[in-house]
């Protein structure tokens, strides 16, 4: 009874360990172990990292790009090791073209060449997104007229004159021009056919110029703009009947700047005074004896010119000639024209028509020239009679008879 009341199983025997301390201590050791190999599963991964991280990076390549020019189309060819995701090209600097890729690592694609030199840019794409880039320089005499013709217009400061060019890549055909609303000109091809260039008057004031150049492709170019036109001055030179002076008329509507003279290789200057004036005269210029040149040079204001350049041919003279012209007048219906001249100077006139004498008064001057002047004439035949008497006492007569 004693020793059934004295039995408790958890007491130790003999000072041995428990079963439990062996199986915690187990486990500790697996955690201790697990712990281990995840340090070192870490570890390891770090190392892996970082060695790809020092290992040079290999460049994308480039796909292969080949231009095999034909004569009026261009064929682009593509190789590459990766499939081609499109091809992208265009003409000069103008709008891209595009086309897709067929999942495939080459291509071809024809292109039509425009006529001229061009530059074809071409940029492939892969499907990882890398691009290869390649242009070519393309030269074509059959391709497509691909450019307008170009118009210029530039006016020359010595002319005053507008020039107009037009040019076209392969053949101009003409161009066409009108001041404002006037009738339309024609300008025509003709030696160069890649170019037409001609030189037109600028009018007076303000005026709008409408240009048009067609090339033989119909291409079209259409130019407007507005000039204002500058005149030159007008001049006219008079030479004497005696070639002994001449006189001059310069005429310029804004004003004359500047006159000058030459008389055979003697330069003048004219005097215009200080006040601008648009009208100037110089009358009796004397001239050498013998044949001479003059020469006339006028500046407008608006710093257009006009030369006249008249060449003085000295013939000898009779001094008993006299010069008589009895003719129907071209003016005035019904009147007859008188005219007379004599190298020795008119003294005298002494005029008769049909038996009436009429006074022909010289004032007391001797002129180397009287006329023209007119007469009436009555119906039917009419006698005309005129006397010249020169200052050395030559005296010609002469007589016609003139119907009305």
């Amino acid at each position: 009874m004693n020793q059934i009341l004295d039995y408790n199983p958890n007491k130790s025997s003999g000072g041995g360990t428990s079963g439990s301390d062996k199986i915690v201590r187990v486990f500790a050791v697996i955690l201790a172990i697990f712990a281990i190999c995840l340090l070192a599963g870490g570890a390891y991964g770090i190392y892996k990292n970082n060695s790809k991280s020092n290992l040079p990076a290999q460049a994308a390549t480039k796909a292969q790009i080949n231009i095999e020019q034909k004569e009026t189309t261009a064929v682009i060819k593509v190789k590459h090791d990766k499939v081609i995701e499109k091809l992208i090209y265009n003409w000069d600097s103008e709008k891209e073209n595009t086309i897709k890729g067929s999942g495939e690592s080459a291509m071809e694609s024809e292109i039509s060449l425009f006529a001229g030199e061009h530059t074809l840019n071409v940029k492939v794409i892969d499907i990882e997104g890398n691009e290869t880039i390649y242009d070519q320089v393309i030269t074509s005499e059959a391709g497509e007229d691909k450019l307008y013709p170009v118009i210029s217009l530039n006016v020359n400061n010595e002319t005053k004159r507008l020039v107009i060019t037009a040019t076209d890549e392969t053949a101009i055909d003409y161009v066409t021009y009108r001041w404002n609303d006037e009738e339309e000109e024609k300008v025509e091809v003709e030696d160069d056919e890649k170019k037409i260039e001609f030189d037109i008057e600028i009018l007076k004031g303000k005026n709008d110029l409408t240009v048009i150049a067609v090339d033989k492709n119909k291409n079209t170019t259409t130019e407007l703009k507005s000039f204002s036109g500058v005149t030159k001055p007008d001049v006219k030179v008079t030479i004497a009947a005696d070639k002994k002076s001449a006189d001059v008329y310069c005429f310029h509507e804004n004003g004359i700047k500047e006159v000058k003279f030459k008389i055979n290789d003697q330069d003048y200057n004219g005097d215009i005074g200080e006040e601008q004036q648009k009208e100037i005269r110089f009358n009796g210029i004397a001239l050498p004896e013998g044949n001479s040149t003059i020469t006339v040079t006028v500046s407008s204001v608006d710093e257009t010119e006009t030369v006249v350049t008249e060449n003085v041919e000295a013939t000898p003279t009779n001094e008993d000639e006299i010069n008589i012209s009895i003719e129907k007048s071209e003016a005035t219906e019904g009147n007859a024209t008188i005219k007379t001249s004599s190298p020795a100077g008119i003294k005298e006139i002494k005029l008769n028509v049909n038996d009436v004498d009429y006074n022909v008064d010289l004032q007391g001057q001797i002129a180397l020239e009287v006329g023209p002047f007119d007469i009436e004439l009555v119906e039917g035949s009419n006698k005309i009679t005129l006397t010249v008497i020169s200052a050395n006492g030559t005296e010609k007569q002469e007589v016609k008879e003139i119907t009305r």
